[in-house]
């Protein structure tokens, strides 16, 4: 009885450190599933930021599509109204409530509509800044309890740096793919999932904001963020990739 009693507890003992492993385990797992996860949303937030806020890319895109043109503003006037809608967007202005010369007469810019959409996606910005404000004290937590809870911490942080780029190009393949195919319908898309409403639907023969950055620029921006995206992600897992080559050799 005394043996049985031994041999069960032994078992016993046997069993609860297998599951402390598998929990351990899973654990790790989740932390670098998360990591993954936080990298890619900080990594496509930032390539956003850098492609949303710089002047430059405007003043490309309204020399390509003619947008003075279309607007009846001159390029000082456009760089103007810009300006003051990506203040807006940085939270570093309240109101949208910028005048130009249009068709040689000062007036205000944006109609209401405009104007109502334009806090929608303010809103978005400041959502979206605020995520990746906050994912990335998020991946040093998360990458300073592995490096306690994992000895193998080096390798696992170079498997997430590959895979997470190797899944994230293969989307952005996709993605690419699609948005050659019929942008206009992805592009839709992505209104009908973050806008709650239609005021984005604007009347180009009336409406500035859609004459200042038609469909054109929208694909060119989306294009332009992609590939921003992606040369970070090919920073990372390259690095990730040749630790790992050089560790089996």
């Amino acid at each position: 009885m005394l043996l049985f009693s031994k041999e069960f507890i032994v078992l016993h003992f046997k069993m609860g450190k297998e599951k402390g492993e598998l929990s351990l385990k899973g654990i790790k797992k989740i932390g670098y599933v998360s990591i993954g996860i936080l990298l890619s949303m900080v990594l496509l937030l930032t390539s956003v930021e850098l492609v949303a806020f710089h002047m430059d890319h405007y003043r490309a895109s309204f020399e390509k599509y003619k947008i003075t043109e279309a607007t009846g503003m001159n390029m000082e006037n456009l760089e103007h109204t810009m300006g003051d809608v990506l203040k807006y967007f940085k939270d570093d202005r309240v109101e949208l409530d910028t005048r130009a010369v249009i068709h040689g007469e000062e007036q205000p810019v944006f109609g209401e509509r405009e104007i109502s959409h334009m806090v929608d996606v303010k809103a978005l910005f400041v959502q979206g800044r605020f995520i990746r404000n906050s994912g990335v004290p998020l991946i040093l937590i998360i990458a300073l309890i592995l490096i306690k809870i994992d000895k193998d911490w080096r390798k696992g942080f170079a498997k997430t740096l590959l895979y997470t780029s190797i899944a994230n190009i293969g989307l952005l393949v996709m993605l690419l793919i699609l948005m050659k195919i019929d942008f206009y319908k992805y592009f839709t898309y992505f209104h009908l999932i973050f806008f709650s409403n239609d005021l984005w639907i604007l009347d180009p023969t009336t409406d500035v904001l859609i004459q200042m950055v038609p469909e054109e620029f929208f694909y060119s921006t989306a294009v332009k963020i992609i590939v921003y995206f992606v040369g970070s992600l090919l920073v990372l897992g390259t690095a990730g990739g040749y630790y790992l080559k050089k560790r089996t050799k």
